[in-house]
């Protein structure tokens, strides 16, 4: 019993630690989603100063259909997180 006890909160602390996904954020495959499905209309310059979480709610909105935009977008949360970890990390030119 003791053992089971220990691994469930080895377990929940893992959880915990994990944040929002189990799987790290990556800009490089956020920007190969800008590049092919949002860089035809939206420019980086126009998101400039807005933090990746803005971003993200953003996004999420557009997805679920909340936010207004011209085409639907089809993103997994982690797609989510990659595109708006891209967009947030990069200064206008």
């Amino acid at each position: 019993m003791g053992t089971a006890r220990v691994l469930a909160m080895a377990a929940l602390i893992g959880c915990l630690g994990c944040g929002m996904s189990a799987h790290a954020v990556d800009s490089a495959a956020g920007q190969k989603i800008f590049a092919s499905g949002c860089a035809a209309c939206h420019k980086l310059q126009s998101y400039a100063g807005k933090s990746d979480a803005e971003l993200q709610t953003q996004i999420k909105g557009i997805v679920a259909g909340s936010v207004k935009h011209p085409k639907k977008l089809m993103l997994s949360a982690d797609d989510i997180a990659n595109v708006a970890a891209y967009i947030s990390s990069n200064e206008p030119k």
